[in-house]
């Protein structure tokens, strides 16, 4: 189970999504945790580090998955 842990006087970001499309590492993806983050939230299964099997989609790209399993991969694996 992950467990997020807010404190105050945090910085944010405003779109998460959007800068998950432009930081996210191919090692990222392949990472067996972030597999099973995705398998979790939008039921994908991740076959390579750009090509992730979506029952709704079809095969997509990282930058297609759902904006909620962006932030918790970030949430992860960003350091900013």
């Amino acid at each position: 189970m992950l467990k997020i842990w807010y404190y105050g006087g945090v910085q944010y970001m405003k779109d998460a999504p959007s800068y998950f499309d432009h930081v996210y590492e191919d090692e990222w993806i392949t990472d067996p945790f972030v597999k099973e983050m995705i398998q979790d939230v939008d039921r994908s299964t991740v076959i390579s580090a750009h090509v992730i099997e979506s029952p709704v989609l079809g095969a997509i790209t990282p930058k297609e998955i759902s904006g909620g399993v962006k932030v918790l991969i970030l949430m992860l694996k960003d350091d900013l």
